[in-house]
């Protein structure tokens, strides 16, 4: 528990944050699998590329807000295209 006003603050602003840094990280597994499925059930090369694209910003994006860390997101942005790329080619 709490013993000075700042230090409630600070829980109450450490427990928005994770929140939020939660959301985000959802979100980005769900941009994630929407790409591979587009890929794996052979759409068309244009909605994978659409469905591709938004995945790679929403990483990015993350990272440039610190949500996760920059070689992470290279990490997933360099995994999702080898992925999308294998689907696509087999």
């Amino acid at each position: 528990m709490a013993n000075t006003l700042s230090a409630e603050k600070n829980a109450r602003k450490a427990a928005r944050r994770h929140t939020r840094r939660v959301a985000v990280k959802s979100e980005l597994k769900t941009y994630r699998k929407k790409a591979l499925a587009a890929a794996e059930t052979k759409q068309s090369a244009e909605d994978v590329k659409r469905l591709t694209t938004e995945a790679v910003r929403k990483i990015a994006k993350a990272a440039s807000n610190k949500y996760i860390h920059p070689r992470t997101a290279a990490r997933k942005i360099s995994r999702l295209v080898k992925a999308i790329n294998r689907a696509q080619n087999a």
